[in-house]
């Protein structure tokens, strides 16, 4: 049975992922500071409104709505646009409050199923690890979260920080959320030849996905996230 894809709208990515994220499907995106991962986040979010007319959700814990708009001031996104008419919805999470995302009975999922929900963004989720004292009862509350996520039924990323290390080393994120997701993209920078930063996307792992297992370039342009697939 072939599975239904939900495409980001950024067209090298989809081609990475061999037409999109499996529907339904939790992933993680990561980097580390200044990669792009907040924006790909939003873009997957302002795609899914204006070219397929789904709703998405933006869960901000880190950062407040206006900074996001401050921020995110792209060519074409018309955010404000895409909030009055309900398409793409906010909502400012308190870190004091993000506890609640382990209560199976909270806002986000009222929320998700009222207003016909199909795609989230949780950015970040450095907030909500930090609420745990080691390991070990951050992985079981990780669980706890993503089952509750699951319950959703909506295509979600979760956005996670994550400190340089040698390209011949496979990444890891600051907290693990990648072990527990679905599927992991990963934002890079690599030297040039001219000692500049270059930009690059891998998807590390999508469960039910043939993915390309390649890094390709990315680019941040006036208009968003490019993504150059050969």
């Amino acid at each position: 049975m072939k599975k239904e894809l939900c495409k980001t709208g950024i067209a090298g990515l989809d081609k990475m992922l061999k037409g999109g994220l499996p529907k339904g499907s939790i992933s993680t995106i990561s980097g580390p500071t200044g990669s792009g991962k907040s924006t790909l986040a939003l873009q997957f979010l302002v795609n899914g409104a204006q070219k397929y007319g789904e709703t998405g959700l933006y869960v901000a814990i880190e950062e407040s709505q206006e900074l996001i708009y401050r921020h995110m001031d792209y060519t074409g996104w018309n955010i404000e646009q895409l909030e009055r008419s309900k398409q793409l919805l906010f909502l400012d999470y308190p870190a004091h409050e993000v506890d609640q995302f382990r209560s199976q009975n909270n806002a986000i999922g009222e929320l998700v199923e009222t207003m016909g929900i199909t795609r989230i963004v949780i950015d970040s989720i450095m907030p909500i690890a930090l609420l745990f004292s080691d390991e070990d009862e951050r992985k079981r509350g990780f669980l706890e979260i993503i089952s509750n996520m699951r319950k959703w039924k909506a295509t979600s990323l979760i956005v996670a920080e994550e400190s340089p290390t040698p390209s011949s080393t496979l990444p890891r994120t600051n907290y693990g959320i990648e072990a527990l997701s679905d599927g992991w993209i990963h934002l890079n920078y690599r030297i040039g030849k001219k000692e500049d930063r270059k930009r690059g996307i891998e998807v590390l792992k999508m469960k039910g996905s043939n993915h390309v297992m390649k890094r390709f370039p990315l680019e941040m342009t006036n208009s968003g996230i490019n993504v150059k697939v050969k």
